[in-house]
């Protein structure tokens, strides 16, 4: 009975010894003394994709991080974001495979959605696995793109610049939204990775299928249905 019992006692210190092994370093939040400025202007949340040499980006990790991170974040601290946006990129550069939540508020309620952030289970355990190599916030002492058209592409007209952020936020909600109701269609799916591999595969085809007329076709009667010119 007493070596029995020494065998339980072993692995559950075993077990423990485990669980603490493989806990991954925290996302640095950026450190904050004293008070914070007063104003609003544009923060951002970075997540560097781990892309292997030679493969083609993962787009459906981005996709994961959006619905099982973002989103609920989005959801606890709407109140904290006035405009806001979800950016991807996937270049063969120093860079590389990037998604990114750029949102626009106070200093402090950029304090609390990074903390949201920085807690995520997911996110956590995306680390540990190596599939997100790198988290990165802004620095909450000062504001450095304080107006609307800051985060706007500066070879636009002003006005455009000004304007822009209103329609990406609005295309970004419908994508979230996309992402949680095609999520929701798969929870039979255990493994959450494949659950976001699935999710991706069918954003793909709506876009390729009904993004001419749903968005496209509808973004052109706006302006009126006059003739554009498009570069991909």
């Amino acid at each position: 009975m007493k070596t029995y019992r020494q065998i339980i006692i072993v692995l559950l210190l075993y077990g423990l010894w485990g669980c603490s092994a493989i806990q991954p370093k925290p996302v640095e939040m950026p450190a904050v003394e004293g008070g914070l400025p007063d104003g609003q202007g544009w923060w951002s949340a970075r997540f560097r994709v781990a892309r292997p040499e030679g493969e083609a980006p993962r787009w459906h990790i981005g996709t994961l991080l959006a619905g099982e991170v973002i989103a609920p974040v989005f959801d606890t601290h709407y109140r904290d974001i006035m405009i806001w946006r979800v950016h991807r990129r996937a270049g063969n550069d120093d860079h590389g495979h990037v998604f990114s939540f750029i949102f626009y508020g106070t200093p402090d309620g950029a304090q609390r959605v990074y903390k949201d952030i920085a807690d995520n289970p997911v996110l956590a355990r995306l680390r540990q696995e190596q599939k997100i190599s790198w988290v990165g916030f802004d620095d909450l002492h000062t504001i450095t793109r304080p107006d609307i058209e800051d985060t706007s592409d500066s070879n636009w007209s002003v006005p455009v610049q000004k304007t822009w952020p209103a329609l990406i936020m609005g295309a970004s909600r419908m994508w979230l939204d996309l992402v949680g109701e095609l999520a929701a269609a798969h929870t039979d799916e255990p493994d959450l990775e494949r659950r976001y591999e699935i999710v991706q595969q069918e954003l793909n085809g709506i876009w390729a299928g009904q993004g001419q007329h749903a968005m496209l076709h509808h973004l052109s009667a706006i302006f009126a249905y006059e003739p554009l010119l498009i570069k991909y």
